[in-house]
């Protein structure tokens, strides 16, 4: 997305823009950033996995993008994270799950592997993000603390909007 802005300099280095991440995402593929489409695609239920050389469709993409982003933007802002929360632009601002506890990914051990012996490598709750200051993290779920999945000061308290208003994109479209 960073390479897209930088290489649109006729549009003020806007990041990449549709109606929806599936749209953003295929816009990065058609125009050559991304070469393989199972980058947006992690294990969520309902979702799976896009095969090259097709279009991608909202169940092959696991990921929010935050629209109408340029280069002025601050670098604390989200640009593009784990769908499945409601992301508050905000100092401070938490992203509140939608899917109720909270959005399961991974691919849970099931019962032949339990009576096997395999490990549990289901991934502990929480939220991967990527911010525009081009820095990535996982926040893992505080469950002790919030037990209704809420992360809190997924928009850093020191984030400034400076005016501007920005709009969560989902594979389906934007959140209202």
């Amino acid at each position: 997305m960073f390479s897209y802005a930088t290489d649109n300099v006729q549009n003020h280095n806007a990041y990449p823009e549709g109606n929806s991440s599936t749209e953003v995402f295929q816009k990065l593929i058609d125009d050559g950033y991304v070469t393989d489409p199972t980058i947006f695609y992690v294990p969520l239920p309902g979702k799976v996995k896009p095969v090259a050389g097709q279009k991608l469709k909202p169940e092959n993409v696991c990921w929010d993008v935050t629209c109408c982003v340029d280069s002025n933007a601050s670098d604390l802002l989200p640009l593009v994270f784990l769908t499945g929360y409601k992301v508050a632009y905000a100092p401070g601002g938490a992203a509140v799950p939608i899917v109720k506890p909270w959005p399961q990914f991974g691919e849970p051990r099931t019962w032949l592997d339990w009576w096997h012996g395999a490990p549990d490598d289901t991934p502990a709750p929480g939220i991967a993000v990527f911010y525009k200051g081009n820095n990535a993290i996982f926040l893992p779920l505080d469950r002790p603390i919030n037990r209704d999945g809420t992360i809190p000061n997924f928009v850093s308290p020191d984030f400034k909007p400076d005016g501007k208003t920005y709009r969560q994109l989902t594979p389906d479209g934007p959140l209202p």
